[in-house]
């Protein structure tokens, strides 16, 4: 499936200007540019961006996510595996923290 920066943007939850910016960076290039001058994006690169929100969701900045994902022996799998257990460590801290607000 493909979609324009605007449905691209809506689907992220982040803005347009965001995507732009990514762009300059190149963190997340459009996979190709309609004949119209849209951006437009393919699964590869909604699955980059996928990585690249996560990482910025854990507070790391914009430089460090470029190096991390543009490495040669970046694992995509192993990044997934990774997000998994911190989304998961992140649940049950929470977890935690509501069971003793409970106890109060």
């Amino acid at each position: 499936m493909e979609y324009t920066i605007n449905k691209l943007a809506k689907l992220a939850g982040v803005s347009t200007r965001t995507l732009r910016y990514y762009d300059e960076l190149g963190l997340l290039s459009p996979a190709r540019i309609s004949s119209n001058g849209y951006r437009i994006y393919g699964q590869k690169e909604v699955d980059r961006l996928q990585q690249i929100l996560f990482y910025r969701e854990q507070g790391m900045p914009l430089g460090e996510i470029k190096q991390i994902i543009l490495s040669r022996d970046f694992d995509g799998l192993a990044a997934l595996e990774s997000h998994l257990s911190a989304l998961q460590a992140k649940r049950k801290q929470l977890y935690t923290q509501k069971t003793l607000t409970n106890k109060r």
